[in-house]
């Protein structure tokens, strides 16, 4: 995902949720809070969570189903509650709570008083995870990808003598190729993008 050596981070993972966090905090001051992201980033943010607010998580009955696969596996993730099951303002923290929306969930255009948390598998700028876009709109890049170092360090940890980089979405396969070779002295190249049974495909 990072393979040119214009992806570096300033910034570490645990700096982003400590941010996240932060930011979620502050945000609880005001009211609810709008918490968005896709399958495993939007669990991970939940983990970061557990135990540090006291407020209600409220989400479809989708994402609560999914919450429960990752605490059945072992994940520390508070209790989803159902949206609309929640009776009462006393119930739901005196209007301090986290409403989650997983992918495939209809996020409302009208929030009301609510602000919003984007969350991005993707670096956004190299400097600064969070980006603001007002005082109640914000994107955080809590990702997992690894950046251009960090994938130079996967790859010497693994002890590969032949590296393939994946070259097929029309990203940066051919250049971590040409860096791996220079700068590891690996023998490396680009994936090809022509079809191929060779592998079972």
């Amino acid at each position: 995902t990072y393979g040119s050596p214009n992806s570096r981070r300033e910034f570490t993972q645990g700096e982003v949720e400590t941010r996240l966090l932060e930011l979620v905090f502050r945000l609880l001051k005001r009211g609810p809070v709008d918490l968005i992201a896709h399958r495993g980033t939007l669990q991970r943010a939940l983990q970061v969570l557990t135990g540090q607010i006291d407020c209600p998580m409220i989400g479809s009955s989708y994402v609560k189903s999914e919450v429960a696969v990752y605490r059945e596996c072992g994940y520390c993730i508070d209790e989803v509650l159902i949206a609309g099951s929640v009776p009462g303002k006393a119930a739901l923290g005196n209007g301090r709570y986290i409403r989650v929306y997983g992918k495939g969930d209809r996020v409302p255009v009208d929030r009301g008083h609510s602000s919003r948390i984007t969350l991005s598998a993707f670096m956004s700028r190299p400097d600064d995870p969070v980006l603001e876009y007002s005082d109640v709109a914000y994107r955080v890049a809590l990702s997992d990808h690894a950046d251009f170092e960090g994938t130079l360090q996967y790859i010497l940890a693994t002890g590969a003598k032949y590296v393939i980089t994946d070259n097929t979405r029309g990203g940066n396969g051919v250049r971590l190729a040409l860096e791996i070779k220079s700068r590891l002295g690996l023998a490396a190249r680009p994936s090809s993008n022509q079809a191929s049974r060779e592998w079972g495909a």
